[in-house]
């Protein structure tokens, strides 16, 4: 499993085969909808993150080795949360 928490809308690389995607935001002041993207599309459905909901949510699933992903807030909340992201899961 990787795991990042400094860059969360940086590019990451699945090195495993039927690989999960999963977030966990640590700390937020508003509601926030996350969703994954590559090659620069939109690709994934929001998730919504309640502010101060701390859970562990699935981005993503099964996705093939050698798939290259980021993360994208919906709305205008790009720098005001923090959090943990998990793949190769």
């Amino acid at each position: 499993m990787r795991t990042a928490s400094a860059d969360l809308l940086a590019v990451r690389t699945v090195t495993v085969d039927g690989s999960d995607v999963y977030l966990r935001v640590t700390d937020s002041p508003v509601d926030l909808e996350i969703r994954w993207f590559r090659d620069g599309r939109v690709a994934g459905a929001p998730v919504l993150f309640p502010a101060g909901d701390r859970s562990r949510r699935l981005l993503g699933a099964n996705f093939p080795a050698g798939t290259t992903f980021c993360l994208d807030v919906v709305g205008e909340q790009a720098d005001a949360w923090r959090g943990v992201v998990d793949w190769n899961v």
